[in-house]
């Protein structure tokens, strides 16, 4: 909110302050002034002139001006603006002036024409375009001719440019501030001084209509909703006093009634809208949601498609009005009106703010109606508004305001004790000095010993519980007025706890392996947090997303990884070592959970490149061999893999792991089908895995611990059988490790066959076993032994032929 320093002088007095100085108290006491400009600053010699004579300048689109600036002499000036004429009070800059930017205007020739200054538009003197009426964006401005201004006299003035305007940084719970009696109520607090805000007296001079005129109100969404009729009206500019007032709030000046609206809105922080009379041939009005995929053209001449969820004004069948943002084309007021209607009224705040954000249409009135708005001032508004109607319009007032919607709000009540407010602020501060802040606020407070009751009026509806009343007491008592203290609180031990140190530890040996560390958003789509989970949970839903694509808390970790991936092979990065270690989110039985998982992602190739080294790329068995380190390290024994089907991976390299029979993870390779859909990802071969820290920390011991070299030597045997394609190679290492007695230290596969040599439905599988007895030397004959139990063990239980 750009608040005027001139304007709030008239309800507060602080002609005595530096506004400097009062812009850091206010920042102090808790709305931060962001910024404090002066627009007049380093503008110099910007005077008014009277344009007395004004010749074309035959063959170009400049005019010769004669100017009488106040000066000894006329001035001869040379004009390019299109709207130079004579009779007309402009601004002139005089030789040696400063304008915009710092440039400085000096006598010279033009054409060859002599030019002793130059007559402005407001943009060249600093004046930003949003805010120049329409009239003279593509000219030089040209002063009302009922202005009060003589050639010679400075501009700044009258331009309202000797001004300070406060730019008053709010935060959405101090929305009260976005209006001038918010800002003085406020100021009159901060510096102790009462605040000057009169009552409106209206005297109506029309006839009765509210009887002829009906109204159908969803008061869902609009609670309060006020109507008034005003007939009579001549559409014409502002006065300009009224359009300094305008401008410098940021809002570009239209017309003396729609002016009115902005100018009622900035005075009380309610937004209104004026609608041509002519709009409504069936005499009534009413406030609905759209209708999914309206069409509807807004004043600023957008068109837009209307959502379910958008509430419309409409003249009883369609829509002349965004509910709080802004009005229609077919709507407007136009420079014949002569009859208008004036609405004010309280909306949903949260459709008015989805509105607003869903038509790229965010005004002054959807920001004011988003942070909420003052329910008891909406007669007041009205009043205000008909007073300016009938002083710079020519309008009659009708007679009496259709209250299509007047829910009423209960007043706010709060109690607490002085005992409450002294212990959390950690202060002293006496019931009376409280009572004198309470006062500075305006206030109504009653103290019975240690009890305070404070009813806080509507005009302050961020103000519900007894802390909201600690704040205010803090803010304006002076936050430099309370004494530090040292909190008192419990002795704390440095250290991470078990399961801190537990994941860092995986961490630890994760990026040991050669991986980098991703963080990714943990808001995702329905469709990618059901992605990469053997069994999807229901999900954990935003409430507001910013968007459909962050609509949900994610269920697994590889999504985000899979983004990094395709952002990555974007800009030719295709050696890619990824992992992140982070919560997923669920709801199951009605509740919400949150679970640590750790996930990885591998593509390219095992080695960097190297003339040395051979060309190998990453595969499932080198993903498995790092999981496998992995599970190693951290002392996890009993790990098994099944072959499963994984939203989202390939379907035969792909397998879910256990732990002890309890679902751990998965490890495979990205669907074919899934990369194709993003060309960033075609053509690249993506393995990952992904585990529940949950469940692995459970296992999860110390790690493993170093043992000596042993003293005593080995003993190798190689084991080739031939078994059914259908077996895995885990049954058969669990029947050799059942078998194999206490000395086998090593089981490893050494080669895989099925083709033509071999029967069909069968494979042929080569172990390698190492025996070691740590504190003997091992016989042959004892190993042999264990040889023969392995081989009878597997012809049993398998069917296997030992070859």
């Amino acid at each position: 909110m750009l608040v005027s320093y001139n304007w709030l002088k008239e309800f507060v007095d602080i002609d005595d302050l530096d506004v400097n100085d009062l812009a850091e108290k206010i920042t102090r006491t808790g709305v931060e002034i962001a910024d404090v400009a002066h627009p007049m600053a380093g503008l110099k010699k910007l005077v008014v002139g009277y344009v007395e004579e004004c010749v074309a300048i035959e063959g170009t689109h400049l005019h010769k001006t004669l100017v009488d600036a106040g000066q000894d002499e006329k001035l001869q000036i040379v004009c390019g603006a299109p709207n130079v004429a004579a009779g007309e009070k402009v601004i002139v800059a005089l030789h040696g002036a400063r304008i915009a930017g710092g440039h400085k205007i000096k006598r010279g020739k033009i054409r060859g024409i002599e030019s002793n200054g130059m007559i402005c538009g407001l943009q060249e003197i600093g004046f930003n375009e949003s805010v120049v009426p329409s009239e003279f964006v593509d000219g030089i401005y040209v002063f009302p001719a009922d202005a009060d201004v003589k050639p010679g006299e400075d501009v700044y003035e009258a331009l309202g440019m000797d001004d300070y305007i406060f730019d008053f940084d709010i935060t959405p719970n101090r929305a009260d501030t976005l209006s001038m009696e918010g800002a003085a109520y406020e100021v009159g607090a901060i510096v102790d001084k009462p605040v000057k805000i009169e009552p409106v007296v209206l005297k109506e001079d029309g006839a009765a209509w509210t009887d002829s005129f009906s109204a159908e109100i969803d008061q869902k969404l609009a609670p309060k909703y006020y109507l008034r009729k005003f007939s009579g009206i001549t559409v014409k500019p502002s006065p300009l006093w009224m359009q300094t007032r305008l401008w410098n709030a940021g809002i570009r000046p239209i017309n003396n009634v729609v002016d009115i609206t902005n100018y009622v809105m900035l005075l009380t922080g309610l937004p209104m809208h004026a609608y041509d009379a002519r709009t409504f041939k069936d005499h009534q009005i009413g406030v609905r949601l759209a209708e999914k995929g309206e069409k509807f053209t807004l004043l600023s001449d957008k068109k837009i498609e209307l959502d379910a969820q958008d509430i419309v004004i409409t003249d009883g069948t369609k829509p002349v009005a965004l509910a709080g943002v802004m009005g229609g084309l077919n709507s407007e007021i136009q420079p014949d009106t002569t009859d208008v209607y004036l609405e004010v009224g309280v909306f949903d705040p949260t459709l008015i703010r989805k509105a607003a954000l869903r038509h790229a249409n965010r005004t002054e009135a959807s920001s004011r109606f988003e942070k909420g708005v003052n329910w008891d001032n909406l007669e007041k508004a009205e009043n205000m508004a008909a007073l300016l109607l009938r002083n710079e319009a020519g309008a009659t007032v009708a007679q009496g305001i259709l209250k299509a919607a007047d829910q009423q709000k209960e007043p706010t009540v709060i109690k607490t004790t002085v005992s409450y407010i002294n212990k959390v602020l950690g202060t002293e501060i006496s019931a009376d000095e409280m009572k004198r802040i309470f006062d500075r606020l305006n206030f109504e407070s009653n103290f019975a010993g240690d009890e305070l009751t404070v009813n806080v009026p509507a005009r302050r509806w961020d103000l519900a519980i007894p802390a909201d009343l600690v704040e205010e007491v803090g803010r304006l008592y002076g936050y430099d007025n309370i004494k530090s203290t040292q909190p008192l609180l419990a002795e704390t031990h440095g250290g991470y706890s078990e399961a801190e140190t537990k994941l860092r530890r995986v961490k630890s040996i994760v990026q040991g392996q050669g991986l980098m560390e991703a963080i990714s958003y943990s808001l995702t789509s329905p469709e990618k947090a059901h992605a990469f989970v053997k069994e999807a949970k229901a999900d954990a839903k935003i409430k507001m997303p910013l968007n459909s694509s962050r609509s949900v808390m994610r269920q697994n970790l590889l999504e985000g990884l899979l983004d990094a991936a395709s952002y990555n092979f974007a800009r030719k990065e295709n050696e890619l070592f990824l992992f992140e270690q982070g919560r997923t989110y669920d709801r199951e039985g009605g509740e919400f959970h949150e679970h640590e998982h750790l996930a990885a992602l591998y593509s390219g190739h095992v080695y960097a490149d190297n003339w040395q080294h051979e060309d190998r790329e990453v595969d499932f068995y080198f993903v498995k061999g790092q999981l496998e380190e992995l599970f190693i390290s951290l002392g996890i024994k009993g790990v098994s893999y099944r072959a499963e089907a994984i939203s989202g991976m390939h379907l035969t390299r792909t397998a879910g792991i256990y732990l002890d029979g309890e679902y751990l993870g998965m490890i495979g390779m990205i669907a074919p089908s899934l990369t194709f859909l993003d060309k960033t990802l075609r053509g690249h071969e993506i393995y990952a895995y992904e585990l529940d820290l949950d469940v692995l920390s459970k296992y999860q011991t110390q790690g493993t611990k170093a043992v000596p070299a042993p003293k005593f030597p080995a003993i190798e045997r190689d084991l080739s059988i031939l078994v059914s394609d259908n077996l895995t190679n885990e049954d058969v290492e669990k029947v050799i490790r059942e078998n194999a007695g206490k000395y086998l230290t090593k089981l490893q596969v050494i080669d895989v066959y099925q083709g033509e040599h071999i029967e069909s439905g069968k494979k042929s599988l080569a172990y390698n076993l190492t025996f070691r007895n740590d504190h003997d030397t091992l016989t042959d004959s004892v190993v042999s032994k264990a040889m023969e139990t392995i081989s009878e063990a597997l012809i049993a239980k398998l069917g296997a032929n030992i070859r």
